[in-house]
């Protein structure tokens, strides 16, 4: 009788479980969170670019009134607020880094070196109360430009937009002359320059790949003031040597593209 009892125990016991395991809250399985990829901007990059620049080199001159008597200078002086606009093709190579946060700002430099094509050249005459046939010529164009900036910028995942400056350094060259008694005589200087400056821009930036981006940027260039002096001419009186001022700017539109190298840490939203 006792392993009856014992048995039937058991058998109670068992048909209990169902009905206890029932009673005890069950857990949700655990969900890791998704994770939504974001365009990673970190990295050095390298690239080139193409597109057209458009320049304008503004002259003033300065006669001496001892050479050329008070009235002669006051013509030659009157060459104030003439421009030539040299403009055409520009095309180069960039160097850079991005370091992008987790907030969505970038920071980073860039350098570039680029050809540029284009001479402009401006004549004036006459001068009526030197000669009639006398003329005043210039001609600028630039041949060299490099800059070396900073960026900063927002990011939109694939989009980048930022602003841009820093130093510009330029190759420019200048031709000036003039032509006395009826440009029979002519006296000339061409001056090869190479100088400092600022730029200051913008654009936009996307990623259409991993690794590679395109962007359209537009910069400002100013190369300050460039002195030029037209020699006197073997025919003319002492003194009769011209200065020439040029105020020298820059515009220019170009589109790149780049390719970036790992080495930056993964960006990633919840």
């Amino acid at each position: 009788m006792r392993h009856l009892h014992l048995a039937g125990a058991a058998v109670i016991a068992l048909a209990a479980v169902p009905a206890f395991a029932a009673d005890i809250p069950m857990r949700a399985p655990v969900v890791a969170p998704v994770v939504a990829p974001v365009y990673n901007w970190t990295g050095f990059y390298i690239g080139g670019n193409v597109g057209y620049h458009w320049d304008r080199d503004r002259t003033t001159t300065a006669a001496n009134p001892i050479g050329w008597t008070v009235a002669g200078a006051a013509a030659i002086d009157g060459i104030t607020g003439g421009t030539t606009h040299p403009r055409g093709f520009i095309g180069g190579g960039q160097i850079g880094y991005n370091w992008q946060t987790s907030s969505n700002f970038l920071w980073g430099f860039e350098a570039d070196a680029n050809a540029l094509g284009g001479t402009s050249s401006r004549l004036v005459t006459p001068f009526a109360v030197i000669n009639p046939a006398d003329v005043f010529t210039t001609s600028a164009e630039t041949r060299f430009l490099a800059t070396v900036r900073g960026r900063l910028g927002v990011t939109f995942d694939r989009a980048l937009l930022y602003v841009t400056g820093g130093l510009a350094v330029a190759n420019t060259e200048f031709t000036d002359s003039f032509g006395s008694f009826g440009n029979t005589v002519i006296a000339s200087i061409s001056s090869s320059s190479t100088r400092a400056g600022w730029t200051v821009g913008g654009g936009f930036e996307y990623g259409f790949a991993d690794n590679w981006s395109a962007k359209i940027e537009y910069l400002y260039v100013d190369l300050g003031t460039i002195d030029t002096r037209i020699p006197s001419c073997t025919a003319c009186a002492v003194g009769s040597d011209i200065g020439v001022s040029h105020k020298y700017t820059e515009n220019i539109v170009r589109f790149g593209l780049n390719y970036r190298f790992g080495g930056g840490p993964v960006i990633a939203r919840y």
